[in-house]
């Protein structure tokens, strides 16, 4: 769905992807792992000691291929973590002309189910981990399929000698048909149904071809960091697909553990991180608060932000690129827009930052920022080959990287793809450079900070169902999800407890419980009065942060606090992290807001 992206729009957790804060040392730039030169050529990926070279890739290929039978089109899925064997299953599905259907590892049992009810895969690849879980799903689902377990891959795992023959340092799309549909990516919708996006092999060489020969930013020799969750269209194109096509080194982070990530960074010469907002904010915080930390690095600060000199910078702040593995050509941003702060930011620091927009519809980009034509706060220009117009103030897009449809909903395609046409539903406007800048959103569809799609309407309809609940409102207001609540008190009454403990334990707890993380409700308000809405009934979204408020002001009494230092400690340590007034009885999701990564932070 529409967003901010280098290529999606979806996108990616942002806090359930990040697990930790990065922390930098700007005054020791002691290297904490051996720096590794190789040409990256040699390898087509790199996981911790492994290390694989595109004719051992094309072996486990061929291995893989013979565990199981596809037949031209018929869809193969992948339910599981990012691994070298992940990306090895995706090769070996593509290989019998199959379609590749990538799933969250995270998602929920029923959103498992409509996947697979809806794709009826022939083959699913998924690991020890997320087996129960499939089980589950296959069965409530009542689709047949077979189930092929991935298998870690290690040096024992390839013949003693591999032939290298002309073409085996590449993985192109020579061999299929370009009008055949390469992946199908779902997505929320605004119906609340995950909708199949039906991307062909012509609609992602698009995307290749505009950061590889149009804009310079992948070549053979780049070693790309693979971070975030392939099954969205962004990081699966950008850290699979595009090295792999140009014959590039994609180097896996184990974990998202900031140990795992540096050792990654630093071990390899990886040239291009891809990353979502939330990650960069967190890098950028950490390096921000050494530097405020210190006189003489807050003057130099200011120096280079003033002087806007690259090499400058560089040479300043030499400690933090090393930090970051001293070779970063590009950090790449997607999934949602970066906070303008933030990229400001990198620039001082002596970084090349690149932004993009577009959807998971456009395979995934429409505009992207070309090096050295940076301007903080616009996702850059018109990539090559596409067409852009501004209609009635939305972006409408053309070109071969627009997607051949929704699978199997012909009428939601219709909706969408006008005359060849794809309609956005994202209002913007160009400036006189020809820069794109994002002015509002038709759709109501959430987009959060770290690229994920959150349908406000499927959350509402969940709690609605609560007999305590007589009506409800999801909202995104201060980067988190909230919910403002009328209660049923009539129905609450028998319970002998107040409102907000039943709406708290009886129906926002159990919810967040069942489904992804990156969805659970943070805030929740309740009010005694009706919800907003138009003449025609339809809820009137906007007023709901305003009208939250003024609940929680009617409502809100202050707890007496404990005596101890520790609570003072921890009450003062969150009110700042949080900026809001921290009471003994808060929860620290519901009431704080604290995701896993403020919680890894506290």
């Amino acid at each position: 769905m529409p967003g901010y992206c280098t290529g999606i729009s979806q996108q990616s957790s942002n806090a359930d992807l990040i697990k930790t804060t990065l922390y930098f040392d700007l005054f020791n730039a002691t290297s904490l792992y051996p720096m590794e030169l190789k040409p990256a050529s040699r390898h087509a990926i790199i996981y911790s000691e492994l290390k694989i070279t595109y004719p051992g890739l094309k072996y486990l290929i061929s291995v893989y291929a013979k565990k199981f039978e596809l037949k031209h089109g018929d869809r193969g899925l992948i339910f599981a973590e990012n691994s070298p064997s992940w990306i090895v299953a995706m090769y070996a599905i593509w290989e019998h002309k199959g379609i590749l259907v990538p799933v969250d590892h995270l998602s929920g049992l029923d959103e498992i189910t409509y996947i697979l009810k809806d794709s009826t895969p022939a083959v699913v690849f998924t690991t020890e981990t997320g087996l129960p879980l499939l089980q589950q799903a296959i069965e409530k689902s009542g689709i047949h399929t077979q189930v092929i377990m991935l298998e870690a891959v290690n040096n024992d795992d390839f013949p003693d000698e591999l032939s290298v023959e002309s073409g085996q340092h590449t993985l192109d799309f020579s061999a299929h048909n370009s009008a055949d549909t390469a992946v199908i990516i779902y997505t929320s919708g605004t119906t609340g149904a995950p909708k199949g996006v039906m991307l062909s092999f012509a609609n992602l060489e698009a995307n290749i071809l505009a950061v590889s020969r149009y804009i310079k930013i992948y070549t053979p020799e780049s070693v790309v960091m693979m971070l975030l969750p392939v099954h969205h269209i962004f990081p699966l194109v950008g850290t699979i697909i595009i090295p792999l096509y140009l014959g590039a080194t994609i180097a896996i982070s184990p974990s998202m553990a900031s140990a795992d990530i540096l050792k990654t960074l630093k071990g390899n010469q990886v040239d291009i991180i891809i990353g979502v907002p939330r990650l960069y904010a967190v890098i950028a915080k950490g390096i921000m608060d050494k530097i405020k930390s210190s006189f003489i690095a807050r003057m130099l600060y200011a120096l280079a932000r003033k002087l806007k000199s690259k090499p400058f910078s560089k040479k300043i702040f030499k400690a933090v690129h090393e930090k970051l593995g001293g070779n970063i050509h590009y950090l790449v941003s997607g999934g949602a827009a970066l906070d303008p702060s933030v990229g400001e930011q990198f620039t001082t620091l002596g970084f090349e930052v690149l932004e993009g927009y577009g959807m998971t519809e456009a395979a995934p980009m429409i505009t992207f920022t070309q090096p050295g034509r940076v301007k903080i706060g616009s996702p850059g220009e018109v990539m090559k080959q596409t067409r852009v117009e501004i209609r009635d103030g939305e972006i409408v897009a053309s070109g071969p990287n627009i997607m051949k449809g929704y699978y199997n909903k012909p009428e939601e395609t219709a909706e969408i793809l006008r005359d060849g046409w794809l309609y956005t539903g994202d209002l913007g406007e160009f400036d006189k450079d020809g820069f794109l800048y994002i002015t509002g959103r038709k759709k109501e569809i959430i987009v959060l900070s770290n690229g994920k799609n959150v349908n406000p309407a499927e959350l509402e309809d969940k709690i609605s169902s609560s007999p305590y609940v007589k009506e409800c409102g999801v909202f995104y207001h201060d980067e988190q999800i909230q919910v403002i609540v009328q209660p049923d008190n009539e129905a609450i009454a028998p319970t002998g407890k107040p409102a907000k403990e039943v709406i708290r334990w009886d129906v926002i707890e159990p919810l967040n419980k069942q489904i992804s993380a990156y969805k659970k409700i943070m805030g929740f308000h309740l009010t005694d009065f009706e919800l907003p809405r138009t003449r025609l009934g339809k809820l009137q979204r906007f007023k709901l942060p305003s009208m939250a408020v003024l609940a929680e002001v009617g409502n809100d009494q202050q707890t007496d606090k404990p005596s101890g230092v520790e609570y003072g400690i921890i009450a003062d340590y969150l009110a700042k992290e949080k900026m809001r007034r921290v009471k003994p009885n808060h929860h620290i999701e519901m009431d704080l807001g604290m995701d896993s990564l403020d919680k890894v932070s506290f």
